[in-house]
């Protein structure tokens, strides 16, 4: 009888502890789909070397931000595609910033480890995170030159998935005068 109640203990709390998961996880989607075509949230954070960004001063061109951690292993997974991108892309007009959701030293000591040339900000306080819908990652945005979300991508992307969608953004952009 105490074993068959104690089961049940066990089911009840890991059930409400999945009912809490599934929300957290459809609030946070829900969040970051609801961007899509507003202003993307603006912020100011530092990079792994201290230097100040500041999305606004990046207007006029199409971002890709990507949140990550250490221990997100899709997120690992994902970072080399960032890390390639972001030299690519840089002389066409498009900053590729992946915001780390993690320590400083465990995204620093990540990328040296794995040898990846990527700058990477950190949201320490996870407060750029949750005005994105970020809180459960992976989770990339695609931010076009006006400052608006264009496209969010939930869950792991590929490299062929985002460079299309950055393709599209550039090829929508208003001829310069």
């Amino acid at each position: 009888m105490k074993f068959t109640i104690l089961c049940f203990v066990l089911f009840a709390a890991a059930s409400a502890a999945f009912a809490t998961d599934k929300k957290v996880i459809e609030a946070s989607t829900a969040k970051a789909n609801g961007l899509v075509g507003n202003p993307a949230p603006d912020f100011t954070l530092p990079d792994l070397k201290q230097q100040t960004f500041h999305l606004t001063d990046r207007h006029g061109q199409v971002i890709v931000l990507p949140f990550w951690a250490t221990w997100c292993p899709p997120c690992r997974a994902e970072m080399p595609t960032f890390a390639k991108l972001q030299k690519e892309l840089s002389a066409e007009g498009v900053a590729v910033v992946p915001v780390a959701v993690d320590e400083p030293g465990k995204a620093s000591e990540f990328l040296t480890k794995k040898n990846l040339e990527v700058s990477s900000l950190v949201d320490r306080s996870h407060k750029v995170a949750a005005a994105y819908g970020a809180l459960v990652i992976p989770k990339t945005f695609l931010i076009d030159g006006e400052g608006k979300v264009a496209k969010v991508f939930i869950g792991k992307c590929s490299e062929k998935e985002l460079r299309s969608a950055v393709e599209a953004l550039q090829k929508s952009r208003p001829a310069e005068r």
